[in-house]
């Protein structure tokens, strides 16, 4: 992207002030998890650096169930302007009965809009530590954890274009994302 998308502005906010503005409504407790200090530094919130650094997003997931107080998080990418209240609420609400909650579009997961239990950790070690930190094979691999896969026909009367789930990865991405808000 050639800057950090967390903070481009879509619709005039910072992408990710727009992902704050939703997680205030619903949470208590929000931690930014970041892999540099002072990233998200101004916005009020407990800023904390990964754990085990290098490790993506998967140790990022680590770093937040390692500094959690509930038994549980969602967790969310920095890159995703089109947050849901709703879809959100729908997989913390099934986190109550599994360990992982990821919706699955056609069969593409997106484990950095998902809920994820504390029970989860000594696997994610495991595989950090192993030097395998593929989120997605994390999920497709774990044995002995239960994985809930959200599918199409069930997010789809709340998000018709599954846009909760968009993410820029790209100035094109950027540039649509602009477009369709």
């Amino acid at each position: 992207m050639g800057q950090d998308k967390a903070l481009m502005n879509v619709g005039g906010v910072p992408v990710f002030k727009r992902i704050l503005n939703v997680f205030e409504d619903i949470f208590d407790d929000i931690l930014i998890i970041t892999n540099k200090e002072g990233r998200f530094a101004g916005y009020g919130y407990p800023e904390i650096v990964d754990i085990i650094p290098d490790r993506g997003p998967l140790g990022g997931i680590y770093t937040g169930l390692n500094n959690a107080k509930s038994g549980s998080i969602f967790v969310a990418s920095c890159d995703l302007p089109f947050i849901h209240t709703s879809i959100v609420k729908m997989i913390i609400k099934e986190s109550n009965m599994y360990d992982i909650v990821v919706p699955d579009i056609d069969g593409l997961l997106h484990p950095l809009h998902a809920a994820y239990s504390k029970r989860c950790m000594p696997y994610i070690l495991e595989r950090l530590e192993n030097g395998s930190p593929n989120i997605t094979g994390f999920i497709n691999e774990v044995q002995g954890l239960t994985v809930r896969r959200i599918k199409n026909d069930e997010l789809v009367n709340e998000d018709p274009d599954f846009r909760s789930v968009f993410n820029m990865n790209t100035q094109t991405d950027w540039q649509e994302a602009n477009t369709l808000l």
